[in-house]
């Protein structure tokens, strides 16, 4: 719709005209580098004065002129869907890509991304459209306040009462796009920057570790003597390995000649590389495989495995620790070797983290060596001559 400038009077500030009936609009008119600019706004109060108005006016009219000399003008109106789907198409393909598309989609906005993930089941959408009146995907990226976050997660909590750490993947995936945004001047703040979410804690304290450790190598060892497969698979997590990268490993990620393997970081597309051990090398060497792909594919259907239930209960049964998991592997193994009096950060490096704690947070942390030296004290726990 054209601008009509006789509909509006001028002021006492150069560049600004108020509106002759609606007092709350203005019309900016301006020159930079010789071009021409005529832009309409209008002040959001009611209760102001034509005075405190006509301030308000002149403190946009120098943000718009700020902008328009620093290339940044109507950055901020792009939406919240659009934005992500220019971040996603910076990143790697990764599970931690479909992970973020998916939960985008389910809290946050539609990102239309199908080229992702498959299409979304009847239950999912359904539970899509659960979170329709708090999504934020429609909006105006520089419309979009930390009380609008603060609302989705409230949601997640009050009514859906989903976990802190649920609620806290919101937060995974809405802090780098508003920092991709931040780079490329779209925005000059992050509205979720400063939303702490408070995950309590579910540490499993492990007692007596050493000796459960033995158990569960020796039960993966008895068990799994003529199934080499799940025996390799096994002792990946018993070496500290989460199921993700267990069942994400891939053939041309093991190095049999220089004895490493390394796994690729599902967050952030880095490698990790970590010391392949005697006893898994000798493991794996005895799988009957093309070693193409996936190592641990399915011997059913030659794809990514999804369940484990099966053969970990039946490692439950055989170790008689109840409440063995791929996980609580993780949780006795750095337990183990810290009554070994094993540091904090050679135990972080093991495990993969990339922060050691809040201790040690300035401290660079080696994969690679950790597993070296973790490996020596779990050859002195179980005895060398046994894994080599």
């Amino acid at each position: 719709m054209a601008i009509n400038d006789k509909d509006y009077n001028k002021t006492k500030e150069t560049g600004i005209r108020v509106h002759k009936k609606d007092k709350r609009c203005f019309l900016f008119y301006f020159k930079i580098n010789n071009r021409k600019y005529k832009k309409l706004f209008k002040v959001k109060a009611t209760n102001h004065t034509p005075s405190q108005m006509l301030k308000t006016a002149r403190t946009q009219l120098d943000i718009i002129k700020d902008e328009i000399i620093n290339g940044t003008y109507g950055n901020n109106l792009i939406k919240l869907d659009k934005l992500f789907i220019d971040y996603m198409e910076t990143q790697p393909l990764t599970d931690w890509t479909h992970k973020k598309k998916h939960i985008y989609d389910l809290y946050i906005g539609d990102s239309q991304l199908s080229n992702i993930t498959k299409e979304p089941t009847e239950s999912i959408i359904k539970k899509r459209q659960s979170f329709n009146i708090t999504k934020i995907g429609n909006r105006a990226i520089g419309d979009i306040k930390e009380r609008d976050i603060l609302m989705i997660i409230s949601k997640m909590e009050k009514e859906h009462n989903l976990s802190p750490r649920t609620q806290k993947i919101i937060l995974e995936v809405l802090n780098p796009v508003f920092d991709y945004a931040i780079r490329n001047r779209y925005l000059t703040e992050n509205p979720a920057q400063h939303i702490t979410i408070k995950i309590p804690s579910q540490k499993k304290i492990v007692t007596n570790a050493t000796e459960l450790f033995k158990r569960v190598y020796m039960g993966i060892i008895e068990y799994y003597h003529d199934e080499p497969f799940y025996k390799a698979l096994f002792l990946f997590a018993f070496t500290g390995r989460r199921k993700s990268e267990i069942l994400n490993l891939k053939w041309e990620n093991i190095d049999f000649t220089n004895n490493y393997y390394w796994i690729e970081d599902t967050k952030n597309g880095e490698k990790q590389r970590f010391k392949l051990s005697p006893m898994l090398k000798v493991t794996l060497l005895e799988l009957l495989d093309d070693r193409v792909g996936l190592v641990f594919k399915s011997p059913i259907t030659g794809k990514k495995i999804v369940n484990l239930d099966r053969q970990m209960k039946q490692l439950r049964k055989h170790t008689k620790i109840d409440n063995l998991t791929l996980h609580y592997m993780r949780n006795i193994l750095v337990s183990a070797l810290a009554e070994q009096q094993t540091e904090a950060i050679t135990l972080s490096g093991i495990l993969g983290h990339k922060d050691i704690n809040t201790i040690n947070k300035y401290l660079s942390n080696s994969t690679m060596k950790s597993s070296i030296k973790g490996l020596e004290t779990i050859d002195k726990i179980l005895d060398a001559e046994i894994i080599e």
